[in-house]
């Protein structure tokens, strides 16, 4: 009956097999692995113990540590900015003394500009007059002295002032400023009065007698020149 039971009881081939010898040279090749993802804890088989080979002078590959970000840079508070300017070239000697030879001109220029004083004309007491009959080409010279009418045919000539040219002047010149009327007539019988009209009002040059003539059809006047200088009260 035992033998029977016996016989009946099933061993398993992996317990009738020896375990493969890791230490001799005569039996199978070990199986490991020689990665850093082996499992160091033992492990079973069949209720049989069995512990991963490591080879010799090889250990296990650490884990790869996780990259830490890198930090990010505190910039301080209290650490001063420096403020950007404008780049100004350095001028070389040669320059700073031209600039400055430059301003000095200037200034003496404008000192002496602002220093010059224009001299004042000779003023006259009585000034010679040309005047001109267009009809019958006679022309006469007389004096008119300054604030006097002087009537002479149809007109009367009054001058107002008479002057020449300064020394500082570019060229030299009389003029005059006189003032023209017409002779008033008289109402008669067949004719009523006729009032003075002004013809003219303005400088008559003795250079140029035609810049500024007398719109008359008959008459024409100018100035020719200036005597008996007047003595200036000013100091």
């Amino acid at each position: 009956m035992l033998a029977a039971v016996a016989a009946c009881v099933v061993i398993p081939a992996s317990a009738q097999v020896p375990p493969p010898d890791r230490g001799g040279n005569g039996g199978d090749a070990p199986h490991y692995v020689d990665s850093a993802d082996y499992d160091p804890q033992p492990y079973y088989v069949d209720g049989v113990q069995y512990k991963p080979y490591v080879p010799e002078n090889k250990k296990a590959k650490p884990a790869a540590e996780a990259v830490k970000p890198a930090p990010t840079p505190v910039t301080p508070t209290d650490t001063p900015v420096s403020e950007l300017h404008p780049f100004v070239p350095q001028q070389t000697p040669a320059k700073v003394a031209q600039a400055e030879a430059t301003s000095k001109s200037a200034s003496s220029s404008e000192a002496s500009a602002s220093s010059y004083a224009p001299q004042k004309r000779a003023r006259y007491a009585v000034a010679i007059i040309e005047a001109l009959d267009k009809v019958t080409a006679e022309s006469v010279r007389f004096e008119a002295p300054i604030g006097k009418p002087i009537r002479y045919k149809g007109l009367i000539y009054t001058v107002k002032a008479c002057e020449t040219t300064a020394e500082d002047e570019p060229m030299s010149d009389a003029m005059a400023y006189v003032r023209v009327r017409t002779n008033p007539t008289a109402a008669t019988n067949t004719s009523p009065a006729i009032k003075s009209k002004e013809v003219f009002r303005g400088w008559t040059f003795a250079s140029t007698p035609s810049l500024n003539p007398i719109q008359h059809p008959v008459y024409d006047a100018w100035v020719i020149s200036c005597r008996h200088p007047l003595v200036s009260t000013t100091s």
